[in-house]
């Protein structure tokens, strides 16, 4: 009885590794060969899905390279990966193409087996390789931001920076107001041009490298502020990310962070009104953070006053010598000039009432022209009036502008400045969006 047990037990293992060792590997053998269309077509679909995934992931990549992050090592892989696996496809794809008829009319069972087995595999490998790039394909998954790319304030300062006695004496009273505890809310108001945002930057800067603060952060609000985009600049600097899985952070977030910083400066420049800085942006000030100071800069006095500015600067415009030297660098007039240039520049100079941007402008556009160009130039500056401009005492700036533009070599460089009119104020322009719109001008 016992043998009869043990015969039959024997009988049915050995029946099972037959089956699990010969049956089912010929069956999955023989599917290769009744499901190679299925296996080809899921290869296509799979094929197509891993295309387009790469193009989302490179759009990904694209933009975290122009937000200067760092792209994570994997997503590099993933990019080279992809490259290869569909190449391999493309090749196996021409390979099935070339025996097609064969094994439609005559069939090939071993090259259809074959084939089938390898569509199969590549498209495993597809769908593996799609887990891992869905991983990184998502708006802020590619890339990160490291130290050393944060954005400074030395960074964004101008190289030019005019010092003037009117800017030596706001930078002073600036540098001095942030030394003050009992003031947190600085306004540095004066006209359209006068140099404010440079100035600004300048004293971000200076105030850097006293140890006054430990991040200074610098952001533009204009005349039609964009709250969020204001919010993503300072974010920026202070390493924030104002966006989470559950969507877009909200202001309280970015208030609570802020005040994690002990010692910052928030520069806010262009500022066109009265602003609730809390409840609009998210920035902690007076007794809400000793540790934060506000420096904004505007065209408007009242707008320091109605923001309660504990301390406002004006800054004022250049001198007549501080004009005449600025003017004279960048048209280049040195001591051997023709006099009647010289004569024709103290009109445009003139004209130009102190505005460094006007005479910045005009210098550079008059450099190296004729004695009857410089004539000509002041001609046209002394003939025009603008009606339509908000600030009156701004009106002289505009007009230097205006002469500036028309001394620009080309109408394609004409054309290419007033494109850049179509962006809204503050916009950072790509050259390539700048030379797709000049194409489509065209």
């Amino acid at each position: 009885m016992g043998c009869e047990f043990c015969d039959s037990a024997l009988a049915n293992a050995v029946g099972t590794l037959i089956v699990d060792y010969v049956v089912k590997p010929v069956g999955r053998q023989l599917d290769y060969v009744r499901h190679f269309h299925e296996n080809v077509e899921k290869l296509v679909e799979k094929k197509g899905e891993l295309g387009r995934a790469r193009t989302r992931l490179q759009h990904e990549t694209g933009v975290a390279e122009r937000q200067l992050l760092h792209i994570e090592d994997d997503v590099g892989d993933l990019q080279r990966k992809a490259v290869e696996i569909l190449s391999n496809v493309e090749t196996l794809e021409m390979e099935i193409q070339q025996n097609k008829r064969c094994l439609n009319w005559c069939p090939n069972w071993s090259w259809r087996y074959q084939l089938s087995k390898q569509a199969m595999k590549k498209t495993l490998d597809i769908s593996k390789l799609l887990e891992k790039i869905n991983k990184f394909g998502q708006p802020g998954r590619v890339g990160y931001r490291a130290p050393s790319t944060l954005p400074t304030i030395e960074f964004l300062c101008s190289k030019e920076f005019v010092v003037s006695e009117a800017s030596k004496i706001a930078f002073h009273q600036i540098i001095e107001a942030l030394q003050d505890d009992n003031i947190s809310m600085i306004g540095l108001w004066g006209m359209g041009g006068v140099g404010k945002t440079t100035l600004a930057r300048e004293v971000g800067n200076q105030a850097e490298k006293l140890n006054l603060f430990n991040k200074v952060v610098i952001t533009t609000v204009s005349q039609n502020p964009n709250f969020e985009v204001i919010q993503d600049q300072i974010a920026q600097f202070i390493d924030f990310d104002m966006k989470n899985e559950r969507g877009r952070r909200s202001v309280q977030d970015l208030w609570l962070r802020l005040k994690k910083e002990q010692r910052i400066l928030i520069i806010l420049d262009d500022i066109w009104t009265n602003i609730n800085l809390k409840e609009k942006i998210g920035i902690p000030t007076g007794e809400d953070h000793k540790g934060c100071k506000v420096l904004l800069t505007t065209r408007r006095q009242q707008v320091c006053l109605a923001m309660d500015c504990q301390k406002v600067v004006h800054l004022g415009c250049l001198d007549g010598d501080e004009a005449w030297n600025l003017f004279a660098t960048k048209a280049s007039l040195n001591g051997s000039a023709d006099d009647a240039i010289r004569k024709v520049a103290t009109k445009i100079i003139r004209k130009c009432q102190g505005l460094p941007i006007a005479i910045v402008s005009l210098g550079s556009a008059l450099k190296g022209k004729s004695c009857h160009e410089w004539k000509t130039a002041y001609r046209r500056l002394k003939g025009r009036r603008l009606t339509e401009i908000e600030d009156v005492n701004e009106e002289n700036a505009y007009l230097c502008l205006e002469a500036s533009f028309d001394y620009l070599k080309g109408m394609e460089t004409k054309t290419c400045f007033l494109l850049c009119s179509l962006y809204p104020e503050d916009y950072e322009i790509y050259v390539e969006d700048l030379k797709k719109r000049a194409c489509q001008n065209a």
